[in-house]
């Protein structure tokens, strides 16, 4: 149970929605450079807002939205979306994204628990751009946009009218409002042209998209899935599905526009910039299964022994659910204080309840066992309950279950005389 409390702590890192690898490359540059550089590259982003502010596109411009691969670290496990615009003519290639923030904002663990990080939107050269992403052995794919000059013109103003200082921060949500999110509404906002999205009926949810890409990152997945609640097990639109960017390039390559009455493509031509093997693809074991189904299969064992030969084993009590009482405290200040919206209800809390962690006291005191036995009825009536308010767990929490149903049945049943 010490391993899913350190999910927790890992968690708080790992939680932005997609994180993209973008935002926290940079975050951790930022984080390392002293006062003086940070100063010097603000002033050389505002040198570069102001020459590109005044410039048109010409015609021979174009318009693209990069998709990234995922990486193989936790901060790029989901991908990244970005825009990109070129004009040879007018010597100019940049990126525009909307995952950049810094570790270095007040109380910015605090706030980014709570549900109250903000993110910023920035640009930069796409030469320095690629070779990001190049060392990091992760694919990168351009979706050139079917746009008109006017429609280039007027999402290129757009964009350095949001790079500014007053317009550029804003409150990320990692399911509803993220950097690939974005993206898609400055696109669809701005194109000078209705988009038409392919739509379907709602299958998979949210939690069922991200686990997707959680396969090298399990005890990150069991993490999300303890600190996730039901909300996230709702069913997602096709157009819901484009916080994630994987999904948002597969959306555009299917999507319409209308062009003096006809029905076109929105993406003219899909490039490959750098291709490199999928690192989504890449597993491992389901270690959490593992090591939880180790830890009911002894919980079990000294429990059965120990009731068979009339020994008292209530260390695994105390143990158990001084643990799970600690996790309950934590989910359930996640539950009732953040503002992520897919917090809450979280039925995560039926099993990590957090009077566990009185009763693990309580029940130390001998003299009062004649009452605080009852408690294990309140247990066992919460686990069966948590099997039928129709959240996914992680498959992990079901042998944390198990454990905890085999300490209640063990002190409920009575001793042979």
């Amino acid at each position: 149970m010490l391993c899913s409390l350190l999910t927790f702590l890992r968690f708080l890192k790992a939680l932005s929605i997609p994180i993209k690898a973008k935002a926290l490359s940079l975050a951790s540059k930022f984080h390392s450079m002293n006062t003086r550089i940070v100063l010097l590259i603000l002033f050389s982003l505002f040198v570069f807002q102001t020459k590109t502010q005044a410039q048109t596109l010409s015609p021979d411009a174009s318009v693209s939205i990069l998709t990234c691969d995922p990486g193989q670290d936790v901060y790029s496990m989901y991908g990244h979306t970005a825009i990109r615009i070129a004009d040879p003519e007018q010597k100019l290639d940049i990126v525009f994204n909307y995952g950049l923030f810094s570790y270095d904002t007040p109380n910015f663990i605090y706030r980014f628990a709570k549900g109250e990080t903000d993110y910023l939107m920035g640009g930069e050269k796409f030469s320095s751009f690629i070779p990001q992403y190049e060392e990091e052995k992760r694919s990168v794919y351009e979706q050139v946009l079917n746009l008109s000059p006017e429609g280039k013109n007027l999402l290129f103003q757009a964009l350095l009218q949001n790079a500014r200082p007053e317009n550029r921060e804003y409150r990320y949500n990692f399911f509803m409002d993220n950097c690939a999110t974005r993206v898609r509404d400055m696109i669809e906002r701005n194109a000078g042209v209705q988009i038409r999205f392919t739509d379907n009926q709602p299958t998979e949810s949210y939690r069922d998209l991200i686990k997707k890409f959680h396969h090298s990152f399990r005890w990150i997945d069991l993490g999300i899935d303890l600190l996730v609640g039901k909300k996230s097990d709702q069913a997602v639109s096709a157009y819901g599905q484009m916080f994630l960017p994987e999904y948002l390039m597969d959306q555009f390559s299917k999507a319409e526009i209308s062009v003096d009455g006809k029905a076109q493509p929105l993406v003219l031509e899909t490039r490959t910039l750098k291709e490199f093997p999928n690192s989504k693809l890449h597993s491992d074991l389901p270690w959490p299964s593992v090591v939880f189904g180790i830890i009911f299969l002894i919980v079990a064992a000294i429990s059965v022994r120990g009731f068979l030969r009339r020994r008292k084993t209530d260390g695994l009590d105390y143990g158990l659910f001084a643990i799970t009482g600690l996790a309950g405290l934590i989910i359930g200040w996640f539950t009732l204080y953040s503002e992520h919206p897919a917090m809450s209800p979280n039925f995560n809390l039926l099993w990590a309840f957090p009077l566990n962690l009185i009763f693990a006291v309580l029940w130390s005191f001998r003299k009062w066992r004649k009452y605080t036995f009852y408690y294990f009825y309140l247990v066992g009536a919460l686990l069966l309950l948590s099997l039928v308010m129709g959240q996914q767990f992680n498959p992990a929490v079901y042998f944390i279950e198990l454990t905890l149903l085999v300490r209640v049945g063990v002190n409920l049943i009575p001793e042979k005389k």
